[in-house]
C-alpha cells in the first residue's frame, strides 16, 4: 500500500470514527473534544475533515458555540436506511390495524433534513381524502408527527431548523411565536405525543406518537388524522391508542419497554 493508499485510509476512518463520536454527543462538541475522543490526532488534519464534512452537510456547525453537530444530510442518510430496512416494513401491519379500529387515516414519517416526510399511509372507512401522498414533505413545525420529531431532537438542532425554515404560517392556527413552540415541543416530549389542531389543515386534527429503535431514539412517527368536530368525543381514547400503537412498533424495531 503506497501513502496515497494509506492517507484516504486514514481519512475514510476519521469521518467514520468522527460520525460516531458526534452520534454518542447530541448536543455538539468542539473541534478539541473530538481530537480528545479520537486520541489526540493532528488537529490541522481533524480540522480539513471536520469541514469537509460541513460542505456536505454530514456535519453541522454551530457557530456561537464553536461546536460540531450530526448534520441533515447524514439524518437524512439514516431515515432513509431506516425506511428501506426496518420501518416501514414493520409499521405497515399496525397502521392498517388502527386505521381499522378508528375508522381514520393513518401515516407514518421519518425526518427529512429539515422536514417530515411521509413514507406510508393507509385510508380508514371515515377518510375524509386530506391531500397527503406518499413521499410528500411537510414544515415540521405545523403538523403533528414533525413536531414530534422536532421536539425529540437536541436543542441546537431545533434551533438551527427553526431558523433556516422559518415558522411559516399554513393556517390561522400555525404556532409562529418561538416561545410558544418551545413550550410546546417540551410539552410533547414530555406528554409522549403530539396534537397538530387546524395548524396545517383548517378543520383537521392529527395525532401522532413517536417511534423509537432500540437505543430509545425517536426515528419515527405515526398519526391519525381526523375531522376536529369527530376528534373532540374521543380525543383522549384516540391519544391512548395511538401512543400504545407507536410502542408496539417500536417494540418489533427491538424495543422492549412497557408502555407507561
Amino acid at each position: 500500500m503506497d501513502d496515497r493508499e494509506k492517507a484516504s485510509n486514514q481519512t475514510a476512518s476519521r469521518i467514520f470514527n468522527i460520525m460516531e463520536v458526534l452520534s454518542r454527543n447530541p448536543d455538539g462538541m468542539t473541534m478539541m473534544k473530538i481530537v480528545g475522543e479520537l486520541g489526540n490526532p493532528p488537529k490541522s488534519s481533524i480540522y480539513v475533515v471536520l469541514k469537509q464534512m460541513v460542505y456536505n452537510r454530514y456535519v453541522s456547525y454551530i457557530e456561537k458555540e464553536k461546536k460540531y453537530t450530526i448534520g441533515p444530510a447524514l439524518i437524512r442518510l439514516s431515515a432513509v436506511i431506516m425506511n428501506e430496512h426496518t420501518i416501514q416494513k414493520h409499521a405497515r401491519f399496525f397502521l392498517e390495524e388502527i386505521s381499522k379500529e378508528t375508522g381514520e387515516d393513518a401515516f407514518l414519517g421519518i425526518l427529512d433534513g429539515n422536514r417530515l416526510q411521509y413514507i406510508d399511509k393507509v385510508e380508514g372507512t371515515q377518510s375524509i381524502r386530506v391531500n397527503i401522498s406518499i413521499g410528500a414533505t411537510r414544515y415540521l413545525h405545523s403538523s403533528s408527527i414533525g413536531k414530534l420529531l422536532l421536539a425529540n431532537l437536541s436543542e441546537n438542532e431545533q434551533i438551527r431548523i427553526i431558523e433556516e425554515e422559518n415558522l411559516v404560517p399554513i393556517t390561522k392556527n400555525t404556532i409562529t411565536d418561538i416561545n410558544q413552540l418551545s413550550n410546546e415541543l417540551s410539552n410533547i416530549k414530555n406528554n409522549g405525543y403530539s396534537i397538530n389542531n387546524e395548524e396545517s389543515i383548517e378543520g383537521v386534527m392529527g395525532i401522532a406518537a413517536a417511534i423509537r429503535n432500540n437505543l430509545n431514539e425517536v426515528v419515527a412517527g405515526i398519526c391519525i388524522t381526523l375531522p376536529v368536530s369527530r376528534a373532540k368525543r374521543r380525543k383522549e381514547s384516540l391519544i391512548q391508542l395511538v401512543k400504545k400503537t407507536a410502542e408496539e412498533i417500536s417494540k418489533h424495531l427491538g424495543r422492549d419497554i412497557l408502555i407507561s
